[in-house]
Parts: C-alpha cells; sequence; structure tokens
C-alpha cells in the first residue's frame, strides 16, 4: 500500500511537471535585471543571478546571449544564487523554493534536493579598496558606485575569473567588470529600466520600451536591438526636459520619437536621442494625459484623456479637433490610413477626412464597436477595430466588415495586433490569439502556463513568428508560430 502511494506521488508529480512545461524556445522574457544576487562564471560564460532571473554573458565572443528566462521549471524568478563547472556543461540554481539543476536538451530546470561537487576554480572576492569608476560615477572602499545624481549602488559580489578579468554586480546598476591588473569598472548594460510595459514601438529595426515608472530607482526609455541583443537607455527623472513620469504611447516618424505621458507630449530626436520639444499644459494642451500620438506630415494629432487635439504650424499652434464631439471623450488610439484619421474614441470610432475635415462615426451592423473602442490597426488592406466585446475586420478596398467575439474581456486599455495569419489580443486571462486564415478559425489562450511572464498584458507587437508582449513583469518574446507546439 505505501509502495503504490509513493508511485502515485511520482506519477502526479510528473504530469504536472509536463503541464507546467512548454516547448523549448516558445518565450523569452526581458526585464530588469539591474540587481544582481550572485555570479557564476565557467571558461566561456558568465552567470548573473538577478531578481528577475539569470542572464548570460558570453566571455569568448563578448556580447550578451538571451536571458534563461524562458525555460520552465522554477517557480520563482528571484535567483538567489547560481553555480556552473568550468566546461559550461552544469548549471544550478536556488531560488526560495530551493535547488534546482539546468537540462539544456529540455530547455527545463529540475528540482534537486543537495548541490554536487563541481569542477571550477573561479574564486568570489570582496570588493578592492580602489578601483577605478566610470565616467560620472565615484568609487568609495566599502564597494559602492555613486552616480553624478547621488544614487548608491552596492557591489554585491565579485568574481575573480582567475583568467584576468573580475566579473561584478551591483544592486541597482546590473552587471559590470574589470581586468584585475587596471581595476577600471566597465559596466555592461543589460535589460530594461522598469519591468511594466505600457508602450512598444518598432522603427528601424529597434524596439522603444517604457511603462510605468512606479517606485523604479531608474526610469526611461530602453532601447533594444533584438539582432545585436543589446540595450541603451534615455533615463526619465535626471533633468526637468524629461520627468520620471510613465510613459503611456510610443509613436515615431523619420526624424522624432514621439512621447506620450500623463504630463504632456515629449519629443525626441532619434539620432541624438535628445529631447527636442515638449508640449504641456501650459504649452496649450488642454489635458496633459496623453493616450495616442499620430504624426501626419508637419503636423501632429494628440489623443489624450479629455479630446483630441493637433498640433500645427511653424509655431506649433495647439487646437481641439470637434470639442464638441469628443469633449471629456478618451481617445485610445489613432491611425492614418489614407489621407484620413481614424479614431478610437470611448464614444466609437470614427474617421476624419483630412483635407476636408469632415468626421463620420463607423458603425458595425453587430454593434460591436458600440461604446469604447480602444485599438485601431491595419495591415494591408484591412483595418482592425477593438472593443470590450469584440473584434471587427473592415476590408477598405471592399467595406466587407467580419466580427470575430471575445469571451475574455479586460479592464481598459486593451492591446491589439495583427498579421496575415493571426490577430492577438489582451485580455483579463493573458493573451488570445484568433488564427483567423484558418477556414475555420481558431482561437487559442496563451497564459503563464504557455511561457507568459505575467496574465496581466498592456501592450502588444507582432514581428514575424514572433509577438512582443509588454507586462507588468517584463517583455516576453513569443512564438506564435511555433511548431512544437499542439493548439
Amino acid at each position: 500500500m505505501i509502495r503504490f502511494a509513493v508511485v502515485l506521488i511520482i506519477i502526479t508529480y510528473l504530469c504536472a511537471s509536463a503541464e507546467a512545461a512548454w516547448p523549448k524556445g516558445q518565450a523569452v522574457t526581458w526585464a530588469d535585471f539591474s540587481y544582481v544576487n550572485d555570479i557564476a562564471v565557467s571558461f566561456s560564460h558568465v552567470y548573473f543571478a538577478t531578481t528577475e532571473g539569470i542572464t548570460r554573458y558570453n566571455k569568448l565572443e563578448d556580447r550578451w546571449e538571451e536571458p534563461m528566462t524562458g525555460a520552465s521549471g522554477l517557480e520563482d524568478r528571484n535567483i538567489l544564487k547560481v553555480w556552473v563547472n568550468t566546461f559550461d556543461n552544469q548549471l544550478f540554481a536556488e531560488t526560495s523554493v530551493g535547488l534546482s539543476e539546468y537540462d539544456e536538451l529540455f530547455d527545463r530546470w529540475f528540482p534537486i534536493t543537495e548541490l554536487p561537487e563541481l569542477d571550477n576554480d573561479d574564486r568570489h572576492i570582496r570588493a578592492p579598496k580602489v578601483m577605478h569608476p566610470p565616467f560620472g560615477f565615484a568609487y568609495w572602499d566599502d564597494g559602492r558606485l555613486v552616480d553624478r545624481y547621488n544614487r548608491e549602488y552596492y557591489l554585491t559580489d565579485i568574481v575573480d575569473d582567475r583568467c584576468g578579468m573580475l566579473w561584478i554586480g551591483t544592486w541597482g546598476y546590473g552587471a559590470a567588470r574589470s581586468t584585475t591588473t587596471t581595476n577600471f569598472i566597465d559596466l555592461l548594460p543589460y535589460g530594461l529600466l522598469q519591468d511594466r510595459v505600457n508602450a512598444l514601438l518598432m522603427y528601424d529595426g529597434l524596439l522603444w520600451i517604457s511603462g510605468v515608472a512606479f517606485d523604479s530607482r531608474r526610469s526611461g526609455i530602453s532601447v533594444f536591438d533584438p539582432e545585436a541583443d543589446s540595450f541603451s537607455y534615455i533615463e526619465s527623472g535626471l533633468d526637468v526636459d524629461f520627468p520620471a513620469v510613465d510613459v503611456n504611447c510610443l509613436e515615431a516618424d523619420d526624424s522624432t520619437i514621439y512621447v506620450g505621458t500623463p504630463v504632456g507630449l515629449l519629443c525626441i530626436d532619434r539620432q541624438t536621442q535628445r529631447i527636442t520639444r515638449r508640449f504641456f499644459s501650459r504649452s496649450g494642451l488642454s489635458e496633459g494625459d496623453v493616450i495616442s500620438i499620430c504624426p501626419v506630415g508637419s503636423s501632429i494629432f494628440v489623443g489624450t484623456a479629455s479630446g483630441l487635439i493637433v498640433i500645427a504650424g511653424p509655431e506649433d499652434s495647439v487646437r481641439l479637433i470637434r470639442p464638441d464631439q469628443f469633449l471629456n471623450r478618451v481617445i485610445y488610439d489613432l491611425e492614418e490610413v489614407d489621407s484620413c484619421l481614424w479614431i478610437a474614441a470611448g464614444s466609437g470610432a470614427y474617421r476624419l477626412k483630412l483635407v476636408s475635415g469632415k468626421l463620420q462615426q463607423f458603425k458595425d451592423p453587430d454593434l460591436i464597436l458600440f461604446g469604447d473602442v480602444y485599438d485601431i490597426e491595419q495591415y494591408e488592406k484591412d483595418l482592425w477595430f477593438l472593443s470590450d466585446d469584440g473584434i471587427i475586420r473592415l476590408d477598405t478596398e471592399t467595406g466587407e466588415m467580419e466580427p470575430f467575439w471575445l469571451g475574455a474581456h479586460k479592464i481598459a486599455p486593451r492591446a491589439l495586433a495583427v498579421n496575415d495569419a493571426i490577430v492577438a489580443v489582451a485580455t483579463d486571462k493573458g493573451m488570445t490569439v484568433i488564427f483567423y486564415e484558418n477556414r475555420n478559425p481558431i482561437i487559442r489562450e496563451f497564459t503563464t502556463n504557455d511561457g507568459l511572464v505575467s496574465n496581466d498584458v498592456y501592450s502588444l507587437l507582432v514581428d514575424g513568428d514572433y509577438i512582443w508582449i509588454g507586462t507588468d513583469r517584463g517583455l516576453t518574446r513569443f512564438l506564435w508560430n511555433n511548431p512544437d507546439r499542439v493548439d
């Protein structure tokens, strides 16, 4: 009887493990990796145990590799310690739940009861009394970096790899390194400035990422090059030009990145990444809370929490558009299509003809777009509209409309992303994907059980076979077209 019970427990555990796993390569998450708990070094790699997962630096190729946040099996993302052997084929991690071993073949962590003996001659050392900090920083002999804004970052771990390099972890500024001969500190920026991702923009192959500042020590815009797996930052809160505020939306044209915030609109030069213009309530914006942006020629259409505004002319004159129609209405999204501005508002969907100024409300026979319309996306000849109840697909050439009803809802705002095969929607359960090109469209819910870092989704962006998913816990790259997944 006891033997049967033990077998039953083992079977139950294995089944639960199988259910919790997802196909290899399906999801990888980038988050705020700036808080480092521990470091392990092999001959070829450096592993940084952070509060949001394990990051991995390739010593031999001098570059970051994808973080190890896509593997299933770890119940806690806060990695307390990490161990690796010299030849990089044994990797272990400790969380609040216990010890785990990484299996590269299955891209999965398995629990273990004790740590085995490892062949590795790296050594953890105390912070040297003298180190030479990067420009703009000071170094204190108790192991502190202090930046020019008097923010302190303690060195949490230093590992001598016995090959002439010191690998450094900080609390708040991420990873760094130094040679054992010079002690010059070289910062290795990687990850997001803050975890919550409200706004996503893909332009010229770069991802511009931002969201809620909350209580993050560093905030602003993270600029991610997915091809090179590298990051740069435009920090907020360092001067009056870019205060430490939430970012609601991002948009771009050939020269400028437009940033919508609760206090107004910021314009950033794409090349210099410096703020060139600012529009706040004292500049004429009737409502500072900018929700959506659409640059059209030399004009900027701005959707706010209480109406629609256009900034135009050489003197950047600001005026309300149809204040009688959009008074105290949230303008959730704006999309320019064929000399028309399509408007997603708290009172429905509208089309504004830019030449004549004629405004028409768009209505569908199923009344899906009755009330709040949150997002409008264009893909080739189709326009997609998202509301509380569902999605409308409009063929702009024939005028034909196709409804898609949604079972899962979400408190506003909702995000929408489309391509030629799928339409993805943020819901209160994670993300719904409709494979609409099938003869009988398939609707599939994706949650944390499928590799999402969180079910609280705020932004979506389709990029080939991947969907970039902005959540309250980071940015996940999700392989929606995974051939190993059975839907």
